[in-house]
C-alpha cells in the first residue's frame, strides 16, 4: 500500500507528458481500509518486454552488414500513417491515424529497427522529463515501459520512484526486492540511487530493446558474481540488432563513474540527432499541448516545490535517507 500511495503522489506531482503514463484519477474513499484505486492511461499493447518477446519472429532488421542503418528505407511506421499538416501558426503537427485492426493486435504487427530506435528516443524523453522534475525512477526496465496506440511508449510503474529534494541521491534502506540486473554499480555496492543510476538502467533497457526482450546478463544470476564482474570492467556486448551508434550509447551509460555517463538531456538530444530530423521534431510537437497544460496548472498551483538545480544528480548521498513524498 505504501508503494501505491507513493506512486499516486509521484503521478500527481509529475503532471502530463506524452512519454510518461498519465494519471486519470484515483479513488481514495476506502484508503483507511487499505483500499486504493488508481486510474491511468490505457496502453493496450502492454509492456515492452512481453511485446518484444511476442514479436521476435516478425522483426524486420534494417541494418546493413556493418551494423549501420540501411539507406533508402521508407521511414513510415508499418502500422502508423502520419499525416503532417501545417497549423495556422505555421508549426508542424502530427495527426496519427489508428490502424484498422483485425484480431489480436499484439500479434498482427511487425516491428523494425526503426521502431526500436523510436522507442529508445521516447523513453529517453520520458526520463528526461522525470529528471527535470527531480524524480528518480529506480526501476527502469522494458517491463515497466508500456506501449500505447500509434507507436507511443510511456514510462510507467513508479512504485520505487522518489522525489529528490536537497539530497540529490537516494540511499536505499530496508530489505525490499531490487531489480539487480538493471541496477548501476554504485546502487549494487553502496545502495546509492540517482538520475545517473537511472541512466545506467536505461542502457540495460536499450540492450533489452535490441535483443528483442532477452534477459540481461544471461547466465549470471548471482548478485555477488554480477558485482564482481562489473567491478572488473565487464559490460554486455551490444545485441546484433543494435546499430553501432546504440552500442556506443550503451557503453557510455555503463561508465563506472556516474558523472561520466550522459544525462537524459544529452541522450534524447543524441538519439534525436541520429533519427531523421523531421521524425524527431514531430515527437516534440505532439507533446506541446501537454506542456501547455502543465504550465497552466503550475501557474495556478500554490503547492509547487522549489528544486535546487545547482547540484549535479550524481553527488554522493548523505547518511540520512532521502526525503520521500
Amino acid at each position: 500500500m505504501d508503494a501505491l500511495i507513493r506512486e499516486l503522489k509521484i503521478l500527481i506531482y509529475l503532471g502530463s507528458h506524452l512519454n510518461v503514463v498519465n494519471l486519470l484519477g484515483a479513488c481514495t474513499k476506502d484508503i483507511a481500509k487499505g483500499e486504493l484505486l488508481i486510474i491511468v492511461e490505457y496502453c493496450r499493447f502492454g509492456n515492452l518486454q512481453t511485446y518484444l518477446i511476442n514479436q521476435r519472429n516478425q522483426f524486420i532488421n534494417q541494418l546493413d552488414e556493418f551494423g549501420n542503418m540501411k539507406s533508402g528505407i521508407n521511414a513510415e511506421h508499418p502500422y502508423i500513417r502520419e499525416h503532417l499538416s501545417l497549423s495556422a501558426n505555421g508549426k508542424r503537427n502530427v495527426v496519427q491515424q489508428k490502424a484498422h485492426i483485425d484480431g489480436d493486435p499484439a500479434y498482427n504487427f511487425t516491428i523494425s529497427t526503426r521502431d526500436l530506435i523510436s522507442w529508445a528516443f521516447q523513453v529517453a524523453r520520458g526520463m528526461e522529463y522525470l529528471a527535470s522534475k527531480k524524480v528518480l525512477h529506480g526501476d527502469l526496465a522494458a517491463r515497466n515501459v508500456l506501449l500505447a496506440d500509434d507507436g507511443v511508449v510511456k514510462v510507467a510503474d513508479f512504485g520505487m520512484a522518489r522525489k529528490m529534494y536537497y539530497d540529490v541521491n537516494y540511499e536505499k534502506k530496508g530489505q525490499g526486492l531490487l531489480p539487480v540486473k538493471w541496477m548501476a554499480i554504485e546502487s549494487l555496492t553502496d545502495h546509492i540511487f540517482s538520475s545517473q543510476s537511472d541512466v545506467w538502467s536505461y542502457g540495460v533497457l536499450l540492450w533489452e530493446l535490441f535483443s528483442l526482450g532477452k534477459l540481461p546478463y544471461p547466465g549470471r544470476n548471482a548478485k555477488f558474481e554480477l558485482i564482481k564482474v562489473l567491478q572488473n570492467g565487464y559490460r554486455m556486448e551490444k545485441p546484433d540488432n543494435a546499430p553501432n551508434f546504440f552500442g556506443e550509447i550503451m557503453a557510455n551509460c555503463w561508465k563506472l563513474e556516474p558523472n561520466e555517463r550522459p544525462t537524459f538531456v544529452q541522450l534524447q538530444q543524441m538519439i534525436g540527432d541520429y533519427m531523421e530530423p523531421l521524425t524527431a521534431a514531430d515527437y516534440l510537437d505532439v507533446n506541446v499541448p501537454r506542456q501547455c497544460c502543465n504550465e497552466e496548472i503550475n501557474r495556478s498551483s500554490s503547492q509547487m516545490s522549489t528544486m535546487p538545480n545547482e547540484e549535479p544528480d550524481y553527488q554522493f548521498a548523505k547518511d540520512d535517507e532521502m526525503t520521500r513524498l
